[in-house]
């Protein structure tokens, strides 16, 4: 269709911005996102879950989640007002991961039924640079592209803008299939406070605002956030749990934290940290990769639900 346009270089910039979200929405370019807006519960419509609304550019558009996939992207506004989500694979994992009994470390989904799941945590932290021979070495042992998830923090990418866009960079190229999970825009941690005062239960912390915090920061940058979120230090109660289903997001935890001693078995969901807080696990797993007990990896969007 043959359109007839009589806008200023500025009104031209918005429709190239909007084409890029819409053609390649994790390749997005960096744009402002105003007036970032939850929809709580999530409204769906058609096999969609509307997550967000926001303003790119002047223009009207959604953060949604295919129910079936658990794929986000980035479209234009529906106008067609979204009903209630009915039972899906992504609900039933929102029920799943928010269930009882909200333990004080690691509630959420911790495994699945088949294969791995591999996470890693970007933490804030004042070491410079990434675990860079970690995702060089799945690369190298693994069919390509790797699938990886990254629970990431504003602060850490606010740190490490080179480590940032070199992940990005692995994803674009086809080395790694990165999920770009939420772990807080600012990550609070006191050290020496107990648990239950400490992370996302310190006194200071908004939850809601910290999410969506990161969640726009990501977009700003050209990174379709995903519908996955692990608590930092994987700490929470009842209170955490529910504000963060009630944003649509589906809480994971894990089985096999390496560094902690804990091996895995079909279907753990593996953690290590990527950020050079913790070389003990990313050893771990490099021998594992060696000795060739590491395979079969999935993406978290695979994740079963009980």
């Amino acid at each position: 269709m043959k359109r007839k346009y009589r806008k200023s270089n500025s009104s031209l910039l918005t429709i190239i911005t909007i084409t890029l979200f819409l053609l390649f929405p994790i390749h997005a370019s960096a744009a402002k996102i105003e007036h970032y807006t939850p929809v709580t519960p999530p409204a769906c419509y058609g096999n969609s879950a509307i997550l967000r609304t926001f303003d790119l550019e002047g223009r009207r558009m959604q953060l949604v989640v295919d129910t079936t996939t658990l794929r986000t992207r980035i479209r234009p506004m529906v106008k067609t007002p979204g009903h209630p989500c009915g039972d899906s694979r992504y609900t039933r994992l929102l029920a799943q991961a928010s269930a009882a009994p909200w333990p004080l470390q690691n509630d959420g989904i911790t495994h699945g039924r088949k294969g791995l799941y591999f996470t890693t945590d970007l933490c804030p932290s004042s070491k410079q640079g990434y675990e860079r021979r970690l995702y060089q070495a799945l690369i190298d042992h693994l069919p390509r592209p790797v699938p990886v998830t990254l629970f990431i923090t504003k602060r850490w990418i606010d740190r490490h803008p080179e480590a940032f866009r070199e992940l990005k960079a692995r994803d674009r190229n086809g080395s790694l299939a990165i999920t770009w999970g939420n772990h807080t825009a600012r990550h609070h941690y006191h050290p020496g406070k107990p648990l239950k005062e400490n992370f996302v239960l310190s006194p200071e912390e908004n939850l809601s605002a910290d999410v969506l915090e990161l969640e726009k920061n990501l977009i700003e940058r050209g990174v379709t956030p995903s519908v996955f979120f692990r608590f930092p230090g994987l700490v929470s109660d009842r209170k955490a749990v529910e504000t963060v289903t009630r944003l649509g997001l589906i809480t994971v935890g894990t089985d096999a934290w390496l560094a902690k001693g804990q091996k895995p078995k079909t279907g753990s969901i593996i953690l290590l940290h990527g950020n050079r807080n913790e070389p003990k696990g990313v050893e771990i797993f490099l021998k594992m990769l060696d000795d060739g007990k590491i395979g079969d990896l999935h993406p978290l969007e695979e994740l079963d639900s009980d």
